[in-house]
């Protein structure tokens, strides 16, 4: 009898023993099916042709709506605005996408100098700092620009495109207005220039992500 009871003792640790396992195993197998949170923040974007101060070095990868400057929690001004560019605007050969909710775009054929293309507020635009922005040819980078008194300069270039941005901030005049010329050469030589004429203390601030938006999405075709 005495010898039952062991052999009994010894399948009920095996048992136990057995069990342990097989949760272990389960536990383990759960834990490896979980990614672990990644350390490394999401890449954002950053609009910064050339070290020329803050008219232009504007960081904008914290960025995402309002309020806040560069920091999402300040509340000093607003930061960038993130938008979708869900609408096309072709005129003269070149076209540019920009946020159809917020904008409406009116086309024009001309010469040199003829705005081709202009994006100006829609009804539902409501936000109090407004943005328009126009799209034309120059005769040269140095012409489009010297329309700016004294402007902040920096170099900006992408796949397709070369040249200077201009920023002017007119604090004389109520609302501030604040003025972006961006004049660049193309494949074949011309000289495509996109403006933004923004108005407010801030407007500069938080229209810049848009602004390299729409240019990154400009293109010209022979």
């Amino acid at each position: 009898m005495r010898r039952l009871t062991w052999v009994w003792l010894l399948v009920g640790v095996a048992i136990l023993a057995l069990g342990l396992a097989a949760c272990g195993g389960k536990s383990k197998e759960k834990a490896s099916s979980t990614p672990e949170p990644s350390s490394t923040p999401p890449a954002g974007g950053a609009f910064n042709p050339g070290s020329v101060g803050p008219d232009l070095s504007v960081d904008l990868s914290g960025g995402s709506g309002l309020p806040g400057c560069n920091d999402p929690n300040d509340t000093e001004c607003p930061s960038p605005v993130v938008m979708t560019l869900d609408q096309a605007a072709s005129a003269g050969g070149v076209t540019i996408r920009y946020p159809a909710r917020y904008f409406d775009a009116a086309t024009n054929n001309g010469p040199v100098g003829t705005v081709l293309i202009e994006i100006a507020p829609s009804e539902n635009n409501k936000y109090e700092e407004k943005a328009s922005f126009q799209v034309y040819f120059a005769e040269s980078v140095d012409g489009a620009l010297a329309t700016l008194q004294d402007p902040e300069t920096g170099t900006w270039s992408n796949d397709t495109l070369s040249g200077t941005v201009g920023v002017v901030k007119d604090s004389t005049q109520d609302p501030q207005v604040n003025t972006t010329i961006g004049a660049f050469t193309t494949s074949d030589g011309r000289v495509i220039v996109l403006k933004a004429v923004t108005t407010g203390k801030y407007g500069w601030s938080l229209w810049a992500r848009v602004y390299e938006d729409v240019l990154n999405s400009l293109s010209v075709s022979g």
